[in-house]
């Protein structure tokens, strides 16, 4: 068994702290979710998942403060992922107003699991077709995008060849969106969307199982022991 897609939900958009009651198929191993919101402030102050918190991921918060004004922040739990059906999911805004919307995926796996690969730098008031490499380092990955953009009209944003959308919110003239892609492999994934030239800003995130189901090997780096496997420190 590899990492694998479970389910999906979404809340509705509204401008006050956003939840939503999570049904999980399997026996979920990770959980992810973003807060995509307006106008162009670090919305998102902290997530949990059944209560437990989620810790942000890196390229997180992703804001645009320019043009149409968007924000992007993504969290994740890789391990004591608690099994509640429903599960409800919660992120604390840091004050009301706008638009914001919360998007969480639930993986399956065979182990515990770990962000494999995060970037929030597609962030631009003029953005055709923006997208990015998620680098999976020859590892089996799912992966996700959640995203803000100026379009006027969900007709106006498409996914990429091989990703399905989950939700296209149209909020007056902007878009709040959320593509899935449809292959778990080990090949690098470009993440993104097709639209016409218009604001951008978006986080995608590849989740995969951390290797032999622990927290991988310690390795001696100088005179600092480096958990090889999730990129922490320690002296």
């Amino acid at each position: 068994m590899t990492v694998a897609f479970d389910a999906f939900s979404a809340s509705a958009s509204g401008s006050t702290n956003r939840s939503v009651a999570h049904n999980p198929v399997g026996t979920p191993r990770g959980a992810a979710a973003w807060l995509v919101s307006s106008p162009g402030s670090d919305k998102g102050s902290s997530a949990t998942y059944a209560g437990i918190a989620m810790s942000e991921v890196s390229g997180s918060p992703n804001t645009l403060a320019g043009g149409e004004a968007g924000h992007v922040s993504c969290f994740f739990l890789g391990s004591s992922v608690p099994t509640n059906d429903p599960a409800t999911v919660a992120i604390n805004m840091t004050g009301d107003g706008g638009e914001n919307i919360l998007y969480v995926v639930t993986v399956t796996a065979a182990a515990d699991t770990q962000i494999q690969d995060s970037d929030g730098t597609i962030n631009s008031t003029s953005s055709a077709n923006p997208s990015v490499t998620l680098s999976l380092g020859g590892n089996a990955s799912f992966c996700a995008i959640g995203f803000w953009s100026g379009q006027d009209d969900v007709t106006g944003i498409a996914p990429l060849s091989g990703w399905t959308s989950r939700s296209e919110n149209d909020v007056s003239t902007e878009l709040q969106a959320f593509y899935t892609y449809d292959t778990v492999d080990t090949a690098d994934v470009t993440a993104g969307w097709t639209q016409a030239a218009e604001d951008a800003v978006a986080i995608a995130i590849a989740i995969s199982e951390v290797a032999g189901g622990a927290a991988a090997f310690i390795k001696m780096v100088g005179n600092n022991f480096r958990l090889a496997g999730l990129g922490g420190l320690a002296s």
